[in-house]
C-alpha cells in the first residue's frame, strides 16, 4: 500500500458511523445503538479478511465503539483477545478527542494453518478457541483517572455473549448485546451495528445489584424486546437508529440523546515511526534494510506502509 490510505466518504445524508444512546421511558433502563458504514468497511477491506475473520472483527469493532462512547473525558478504550485458534489475537481500539468524535481502528492476527481446517462457515467458538483464551478491556483516560483493565473468558457462543458475561461478573450490571457484521447484498460492502441495554438496578459499586419483582418485569420486557431484533435490522441503511429504536420501543416510549460520531481514523504516522527507528542500532538498522536501500514498516492496523532510507532513521 502506500503511504496515503484511501478515505472513503459516506454518502450525503447518511445516517451511519454513529452511536445513539437511548432511555426506556418509566424503567430504569438505558442502552446504546451503533451502525457502521464506510468505518468497517475500510477497516475490513485494508487487510482483505476472509469472510469468517472479518465478521467477527466488525462485531468487535462495534462493541469498543459502543463501550468507547461512553467515557465523558478523552482517552482510549481497547479490547483485545488472545486465544488458541486460528484468530490468536485481534485488537480494536477507540479514541475520543477533544472535538468529541470516535476514532476506531482494530485488525484480527490469522493462523492460516489452522484457519485452513475450518469450513466456510465457522463458529466463534472454532474461529476464537476458548480454551484459554481471554477478553481484556482496558480504559486509559490519561492523567484523569486510574487506568483500567477487566479480564474475562472466552465463553459464549458469540462476542455478544462474552461481553455480556463481562459485564455480569464485573460490573455485577444485568445487559443484553446484539452485535452482527455482513456485507451488504445489494453493495457488497461490509456493515456492522450492534444494541446494548443495561438494566440501572439500586445497589453498592462493586456488588451485585438487586432487581425487585417490578424492576425486574421491566427488565425482562427491555431484555426481551431487544432479543426481537433481526440481524439484518442491525446493518439495514434504509432503516436509521432512531426509526429501530421506536420500532423496537414506542409502546414504552424511547428518548434518544445526542449520537456520537465514528470515523476510521489510525494513529500511526511517518513521524512516530521515525522515532522509534532512530532508537535501533546500526546492525539492526542494516538488517532491516532491503535490497532495494530502503526500510519498509508496516502498521498493523491500517495496512499502510511506510518507507525509510537509512539515513533517515538517524537522530538529527
Amino acid at each position: 500500500m502506500t503511504e496515503t490510505p484511501i478515505v472513503v466518504k459516506d454518502p450525503e445524508g447518511s445516517r451511519d458511523n454513529e452511536v445513539r444512546p437511548f432511555q426506556i421511558e418509566g424503567m430504569d433502563v438505558r442502552g446504546r445503538a451503533v451502525r457502521f458504514g464506510t468505518v468497517v468497511d475500510q477497516i475490513l477491506k485494508a487487510h482483505d479478511y476472509p469472510e469468517p475473520v472479518a465478521r467477527i472483527l466488525g462485531e468487535m469493532l462495534v462493541l469498543t465503539g459502543m463501550l468507547g462512547s461512553i467515557m465523558k473525558f478523552d482517552g482510549i478504550v481497547t479490547l483485545q483477545t488472545k486465544s488458541a485458534g486460528p484468530i490468536p489475537m485481534m485488537v480494536a481500539d477507540y479514541e475520543r478527542r477533544e472535538d468529541g468524535i470516535g476514532r476506531v481502528r482494530g485488525y484480527a492476527d490469522i493462523d492460516q494453518q489452522k484457519l485452513s481446517t475450518f469450513g466456510k462457515n465457522p463458529s466463534f467458538q472454532g474461529m476464537i478457541g476458548s480454551k484459554g483464551g481471554y477478553l481484556a478491556l482496558t480504559i486509559d483516560q490519561g492523567d484523569k483517572m486510574d487506568r483500567y483493565q477487566g479480564i474475562v473468558e472466552l465463553k459464549g457462543e458469540t462476542l455478544a455473549e462474552v461481553a455480556r458475561n463481562y459485564f455480569q461478573n464485573s460490573e455485577q450490571t444485568p445487559t443484553e448485546i446484539r452485535l452482527n457484521c455482513d456485507k451488504d447484498p445489494v453493495s457488497g460492502n461490509w456493515r456492522a451495528g450492534g444494541l446494548m441495554v443495561q438494566h440501572l438496578a439500586r445497589g453498592e459499586v462493586g456488588q451485585e445489584r438487586i432487581l425487585n419483582r417490578e424492576t425486574q418485569e421491566h427488565w425482562d420486557r427491555a431484555s426481551i424486546l431487544m432479543s426481537s431484533v433481526k440481524a439484518e435490522e442491525l446493518l439495514d441503511p434504509q432503516l436509521d437508529l432512531d426509526q429501530l429504536l421506536y420500532r423496537l420501543y414506542n409502546e414504552d416510549g424511547v428518548r434518544v440523546f445526542e449520537s456520537s460520531t465514528m470515523v476510521h481514523k489510525c494513529r500511526c504516522s511517518r513521524e512516530r515511526l521515525q522515532t522509534v527507528l532512530q532508537g535501533f542500532s546500526d546492525e539492526d538498522i542494516a538488517d532491516m534494510t532491503k535490497e532495494n536501500g530502503k526500510i519498509d514498516v508496516n502498521c498493523q492496523f491500517c495496512n499502510t506502509t511506510y518507507y525509510f532510507l537509512p539515513e533517515e532513521t538517524r537522530a538529527s
